[in-house]
């Protein structure tokens, strides 16, 4: 049981500590955040099928704005845009910057990724029923959280939530 436990924790000390990095820089006047953990995500297999990940990760969340999940090879920042919004929104903001676009109710459902074009993007959300598009933005796990505040204030300004 020790070895087990010795590579949960070789797993999971990393996890900890970029998020408590992270965590550090979102505590101050301009958010509010806290650490928790969650499982349940959701992730693409090699096939492209979504799988469900049983294990917990960190989550940051950044009250009212955004979710910072440091996951096992990358950080994703999940927010949401009001429909009517995300059919007119200049996605070029992102240009460069992976990300992905889903159902909030639907989130199995791809309205963006890397494959597709900013047009189809639009065309997917414009034939959405939902009311609420959520966002997906990608960053490398060693990403700078100087660089993570910045992109979370740009993210209010141009009207995300969460």
């Amino acid at each position: 049981m020790d070895s087990i436990r010795n590579r949960l924790n070789e797993i999971y000390y990393p996890l900890y500590m970029k998020s408590a990095e992270i965590l550090s820089r979102f505590c101050c006047r301009t958010f509010e955040a806290e650490l928790n953990w969650y499982c349940g995500h959701y992730s693409k297999d090699g096939g492209g099928q979504y799988t469900m990940d049983y294990f917990p990760i960190p989550v940051i969340s950044v009250k009212g704005l955004c979710d910072i999940e440091t996951g096992l090879d990358r950080i994703s920042v999940s927010a949401k845009l009001k429909r009517e919004k995300a059919l007119s929104y200049p996605y070029e903001d992102f240009e460069g910057m992976p990300f992905e676009v889903y159902g909030v109710e639907d989130y199995l459902s791809d309205y963006y990724n890397s494959d597709m074009t900013l047009e189809q993007l639009r065309e997917n959300i414009a034939k959405s029923e939902e009311r609420e598009i959520g966002f997906a933005f990608e960053f490398d796990r060693d990403e700078n959280k100087d660089r993570l505040f910045d992109f979370a204030k740009l993210l209010r300004l141009k009207g995300f939530y969460y």
